[in-house]
Parts: C-alpha cells; structure tokens; sequence
C-alpha cells in the first residue's frame, strides 16, 4: 500500500466526516485508522485474530466478519471503510452501511472497478474511491 493512500484518504475522511468510523478489513495496513485516530474514535475491524494485524491497532481493534457482523462494532459509526477489500465482502460492506445508516468507502485495488449501483465513483487528489451516502456525511 502506497504512502500516498495514508495521506489522500484521511484528508478525505477529516473534509468529509465527525463522527466514529469504522475500517473493514485492516489486516497489517493500519496508517489510515492510526491517521485518523487523533480527530476520530476509530475501530478497526477484521476477520483475523489481533496478533495477525499491525500491533498499532490493538486498543481499536475487534474481529469481526463483515459478512455476520456483530452490528454493536458498527453502530453510531458516520462512515465504514475499507481499503481494497476483498471482492466477495464489498457487498457486505455496503449493505452494513445501508442497515445501521453509515456511509460506506471503499477504496479500491489499483483500477479495480467495482460494480454497484449504489456506489459512485469519486476521485479526491487523483485517487479514486466509492462511496455511497446514507446523509451523514458533511456536504
């Protein structure tokens, strides 16, 4: 994962959002969530066991599955995230977002395109991401 992607997408998140978030999918890339922390409550969440992931995220990481979350992980968050997840658990992401009333972003691999109706593709300093908007993000 490039630097790049730990300074474009936090910028976008502290434009865009107050409130919890919540990244999907953390594994041992933990910049955006340590990035984030300072200015929001963050948790990082995935399917592996603690000592899988970067060791940084330990006081903000929960494993869950996304595709049978545990919605108390999720719930008062503004935003869920994820950074070039997996292709089977993007669906799942969104529909998550849409259930609890959070935004949902999901940066995508490379040039990946992700095909969803609900989600729109945007592009924030020449990096491209999708969203989809449940109105709690600041306009």
């Amino acid at each position: 994962m490039s630097d790049r992607c730990a300074e474009v997408l936090p910028e976008f998140i502290r434009n865009n959002y107050s409130a919890r978030l919540v990244e999907v999918g953390s594994g041992r890339y933990s910049e955006v969530a340590i990035a984030l922390r300072s200015r929001f409550k963050v948790t990082a969440t995935d399917i592996l066991e603690i000592d899988a992931v970067d060791c940084r995220l330990k006081p903000i990481y929960v494993k869950d599955d996304v595709t049978r979350p545990d919605l108390r992980v999720y719930r008062g968050a503004s935003l869920i995230y994820a950074i070039r997840p997996p292709m089977e658990i993007q669906r799942s992401i969104i529909e998550l977002s849409e259930r609890i009333g959070a935004d949902a972003l999901i940066k995508p691999l490379g040039s990946e395109i992700i095909e969803a109706a609900r989600l729109r593709l945007i592009n924030f300093r020449g990096m491209p991401m999708y969203i989809v908007r449940h109105a709690t993000a600041i306009e």
